[in-house]
């Protein structure tokens, strides 16, 4: 199985290590492409997004929404990825155009999607994607935007904050100032 990811931060490294541990090929694409040794160690290939979205089986979307990414999935994109392909969007709503999303789900073209993100957090009722009904409705996954309150998060959260003050205390800048 090819899986395709959409930003290789710190998250979407995390996700391809975890398909290349189960045996998944490992494409990606960053859209702030810079050197990724540790994509090199899993043999993961670097590639442009039209050739990602083309050959994978699922696609992962991990990146900020950044005007450079703002509607970076849309129609075309949607429409370029094989009939079975999964599209899983845990990136920001507005990386993936819904409306696109829904119709694609709608006809068929896609095997499934999952949306942990929305365009407008809390989705309004005017979303596409749950107006969808019938097959397309039962090939869509929707989640809410909790990943940051299960534990792991929370325990590096305090970590933080806890070297933080440890900085502090010793004369030091703190990291992550939010001002």
């Amino acid at each position: 199985m090819a899986v395709g990811v959409v930003g290789l931060g710190s998250i979407g490294l995390a996700v391809a290590n975890a398909f290349h541990r189960m045996g998944s090929t490992i494409i990606y694409y960053d859209p702030q492409f810079q050197e990724f040794p540790e994509a090199d160690n899993m043999g993961a290939l670097a590639m442009p997004l039209a050739d990602v979205l083309k050959m994978s089986d699922v696609v992962r979307l991990h990146m900020p929404l950044v005007p450079k990414t703002q509607g970076l999935i849309g129609d075309a994109e949607i429409a370029s990825m094989e009939g079975e392909a999964i599209l899983i969007n845990a990136a920001r709503g507005g990386v993936v155009d819904e409306e696109a999303l829904a119709k694609h789900l709608i006809s068929g073209h896609l095997g499934g999607a999952a949306v942990y993100v929305y365009s407008s957090e809390p989705p309004g009722t005017d979303n596409p994607l749950l107006s969808l009904t019938g097959d397309a409705a039962s090939r869509v996954l929707f989640t809410r935007h909790i990943a940051g309150v299960t534990r792991q998060p929370w325990a590096k959260l305090f970590q933080w904050a806890w070297d933080n003050v440890e900085t502090v205390l010793s004369g030091g800048e703190p990291n992550n100032r939010v001002y």
